[in-house]
């Protein structure tokens, strides 16, 4: 059982929602212990622009760090970096190392994120397939580049498309070859796919839908790829953006719960007392259903590890919900998604696009009017209002009028005066 008043709070992971996690802590609790453990021996830095680090639109590594060594200190934090967790002994309430060190909590966030999934190619090694999630796959990648003349491209997701976004050079031959029958299909629809795929095209990028890749052969230097309908492919770089598992190994025998993740409810407690998870490695309520989901979002693992600090301090808090919500840019085009536009709950829909300037937006209303989706391209800047009427589950009659919605100023104005109260 976790004690009162002082405590030893062990963090596992040194990312948003670790940080998170400290920041909300310290804000009610000055005087507790904390311990922070990562398998990776740097300070904190962000994995979501990895990608512009490859691309050198960030000078050298440090533009990726979020906090130096001062922080940890400043915050009144012990570190263990560049150290393996190997499990948890939930009854004596201590962590495994890999040195075999034990670490005794009082409570235990465990934030140790997601790690990529590479495919299984007849005739490639697993080491061959290049993935892209820490800073090790980053600097990879980045030497590779001046090298990579044909590069193949697994799957259509926000991963693959920054990775070919960050690897695209003038000259170069770029194949995506994808399973489902549009781009980007667990963020976006298919009719707002269609404006991404033709400007990819555009740039001389290949796109090879409802595919893929089943074997690897090597002939005189050369690599070709073959197709599950006998297509082939020429190819002498491979990248798999095909998801990522939690990773949740280390808790085997430990009597934590976990499905795909780790099973928490409202409060992201575990079904022990005191033991915490957020991120990616969290199976946490969905916003809409509370049914446990992971959708590996830096904003979610943020607001999880803000309310996680906070029970830890003993302020009881209740996480809202797993909100989808994606905001990128492929090739300089704007792409944000949040909440839900495809399930049963979606009862109305409206859409305004404009073929000319690649603009798409589409609003989702539920059965009783309220505002419960929203896909935009190009026209992005009313992101903040839309996902706040969303939050506050408000009705989104307002949203339907053509003059408001066609007036990007005043309707962005407008909307945030009437969640906020004042008209």
């Amino acid at each position: 059982m976790p004690r009162k008043g002082k405590r030893r709070i062990v963090i596992i992971g040194n990312s948003a929602a670790g940080l998170s996690a400290i920041e909300s802590f310290r804000k009610m609790d000055q005087e507790s212990k904390i311990l922070l453990i990562d398998r990776e021996p740097y300070p904190a830095y962000s994995r979501v622009i990895t990608p512009y680090f490859i691309m050198g639109g960030i000078k050298g590594e440090e533009g990726l760090f979020l906090r130096d060594k001062r922080y940890y200190r400043k915050m009144g934090v012990e570190t263990i970096l560049g150290k393996e967790v190997t499990g948890i002994d939930t009854k004596k309430r201590e962590v495994l190392l890999e040195d075999e060190r034990r670490e005794p909590f009082d409570h235990l966030l465990i934030a140790t994120g997601s790690s990529p999934v590479k495919p299984k190619i007849r005739g490639m090694k697993t080491e061959e397939i290049g993935v892209l999630r820490d800073l090790v796959h980053a600097r990879l990648l980045k030497e590779l580049k001046p090298r990579i003349q044909k590069g193949l491209f697994l799957g259509g997701g926000l991963v693959t498309l920054q990775t070919l976004q960050a690897l695209y050079r003038k000259g170069g031959e770029y194949t995506i070859v994808v399973k489902s029958d549009h781009l980007l299909s667990q963020t976006i629809d298919q009719e707002a796919s269609e404006f991404i795929e033709r400007h990819l095209e555009k740039m001389g990028v290949r796109i090879v839908k409802g595919r893929d890749v089943v074997q690897l052969r090597r002939k005189k230097g050369l690599k070709t790829a073959i197709l599950d309908d006998g297509q082939e492919i020429e190819t002498d770089f491979v990248f798999a953006g095909k998801g990522v598992e939690p990773n949740i190994r280390f808790l085997k025998g430990s009597q934590i719960e976990t499905k795909r993740g780790i099973l928490v409810n409202s409060h992201l407690e575990t079904n022990l007392e005191g033991i915490y998870a957020a991120g990616d490695v969290a199976e946490a309520p969905d916003f809409f259903t509370q049914e446990r989901v992971i959708y590996g979002l830096w904003p979610s693992a943020v607001e999880q590890g803000e309310i996680v600090g906070r029970n830890m301090a003993g302020v009881k808090s209740t996480y809202p919900g797993n909100l989808r919500m994606n905001v990128t840019r492929i090739f300089a085009i704007p792409v944000v998604s949040i909440g839900d536009f495809r399930s049963p709950r979606v009862g109305e829909t409206l859409i305004k696009k404009d073929e000319k300037r690649g603009i798409y937006r589409k609003l989702c209303f539920d059965h009783q009017g309220v505002l419960i989706g929203a896909l935009l391209i190009n026209r992005v800047e009313d992101l903040g209002v839309l996902k706040g009427f969303i939050q506050a589950r408000k009705n989104g009659e307002i949203l339907k009028r053509n003059s408001l919605w066609q007036s990007p100023i005043h309707y962005g104005f407008l909307l945030k005066n009437i969640l906020q109260g004042k008209i």
